[in-house]
């Protein structure tokens, strides 16, 4: 009886072992990997984006460039061109921090959509009801720029929820018009980039709503600050601070490795080095201090309080990946939902009716651009976004494609040109 106990005891405990490794076995890693050609592309097509990034380094457009393409949910290629440092002794890598800049705002504009989710924003909602100041905005009528003082006029209407994530509410970039923006928001110290000063985001968004708008709250699309007044918003809607919510509600469900605001300075030697184009064209090492506001190392050194959300955010190629992926999947990543996926098509939908978007064609979503299909190889309903220091990606729902380049050049005259020629040799190397 005893021996017949035991083996009962020996089968189950065999039993139950066997059903925890087959569990183990069908777990999904975070990253797939696929050949081009099992997804219907060319190996060979797509290697000649190596050589393409390496013709910009060679002409002293770039230091170089790390890439990234997946198809089907998979990652099909990837590549490291160039060097990190102008002695060209630290090869560019795979896990290089890349300072994103306004590839930020897509996932901020994810966060307040979120919070539309929960009940806690309505995307009518006027932008003084969490920012006080902008309950009475008005608009510039005329600048003096022998004092920097201006006169201006009551707006008709209080910029909404919605314009921030559309870039309708007029709230202006100081890099846009320097001689007007920039020295107005620069007389009261509200940075266009994320800053190294011990400052926040909730004062310098209490800052722009007493200060002029450039137009009636969605009257036109203008670029801006309206990314960086939203994640203030998110913040009052939510109750927790702007890199706190994103970690727990985005990039941690997503499992997100290497994507934040700022980083411990032991990361500093995983930073790429940041650049300033030249008048020639070319590009110099950043200095120390990079005017007022800004020092190349944001990320790793300084005071660490600022939570840009324009343009905060730093991380990886790869980590950037899985929040593409999770918006390619309607909102779904593995079984991490961030969105509902109405809600996700709705982010990457042209929500600018009948105002006009002056960069090109196509229109504007939430927090994406949102591609025509007119001039571009992009087929209609593509969406994307690019970041200050030469960082670009977009999603590509027809061909379930996603693309991510990541370079370190501060508004480099040269963007649109290797733009134009990576999308090439993408849509060149399908085979069917």
């Amino acid at each position: 009886m005893r021996a017949a106990y035991l083996l009962v005891m020996v089968f189950t405990i065999s039993l139950f072992s066997s059903c925890r490794t087959d569990k183990k076995e069908v777990k999904q890693e975070k990253f797939q990997f696929a050949q081009p050609e099992e997804v219907g592309m060319s190996s060979d097509s797509l290697a000649k984006i190596d050589q393409m990034v390496m013709e910009f380094v060679s002409a002293k457009k770039y230091p170089g460039a790390v890439t990234l393409i997946a198809k089907n949910g998979k990652i099909i290629y990837e590549s490291e061109v160039g060097w990190s440092d102008s002695t060209r002794t630290e090869p560019y890598r795979k896990d290089h921090l890349f300072r994103l800049a306004s590839m930020t705002k897509p996932i901020v504009s994810v966060a307040a959509m979120q919070l539309v989710e929960a009940g806690k924003l309505k995307l009518g909602d006027p932008v003084g009801k969490y920012i006080p100041s902008f309950m009475e905005t008005k608009i510039l009528t005329e600048f003096h720029p022998s004092d920097t003082t201006w006169t201006s006029i009551p707006t008709k209407g209080i910029p909404t929820v919605r314009q921030l994530l559309m870039h309708t509410a007029g709230v202006p970039y100081g890099f846009a018009n320097p001689q007007i923006n920039g020295a107005i928001l620069a007389k009261h110290g509200v940075p266009d980039l994320s800053t190294h000063l011990p400052m926040t985001i909730a004062e310098t968004a209490e800052k722009l709503g007493n200060l002029p708008l450039i137009h009636e709250p969605g009257a036109q699309w203008m670029y801006g600050l309206n990314t960086d007044v939203l994640g203030r918003v998110v913040e009052v809607a939510s109750g927790m601070p702007l890199d706190d919510y994103i970690r727990e509600h985005i990039t941690g469900p997503i499992q997100v490795d290497k994507l934040d605001f700022y980083f411990n300075d032991s990361l500093t030697n995983r930073l790429t080095k940041a650049y300033l184009s030249t008048p020639e064209g070319t590009f110099t090492q950043a200095p120390p201090q990079m005017g007022p506001f800004y020092i190349p190392n944001y990320p790793t050194e300084g005071a660490k309080t600022y939570l840009s959300g324009g343009s905060g955010m730093t991380g990886t190629a790869r980590d950037y990946y899985l929040f593409c992926q999770a918006m390619l999947n309607d909102g779904q990543l593995g079984e991490a939902h961030i969105l509902e996926p109405e809600t996700a098509r709705s982010m990457h939908a042209n929500q600018l009716d009948t105002i006009s978007f002056p960069w090109g064609t196509g229109g504007f979503g939430y927090g994406f651009h949102v591609a025509g299909g007119g001039d571009s190889l992009r087929p209609k309903g593509a969406y994307s976004w690019g970041g200050a220091f030469s960082t670009t990606f977009w999603i590509d729902p027809t061909n379930e494609l996603i693309v991510i380049q990541l370079r370190q050049v501060l508004q480099s005259p040269h963007n649109q040109e290797i733009d134009g020629k990576l999308e090439r040799l993408v849509y060149g190397a399908f085979t069917n």
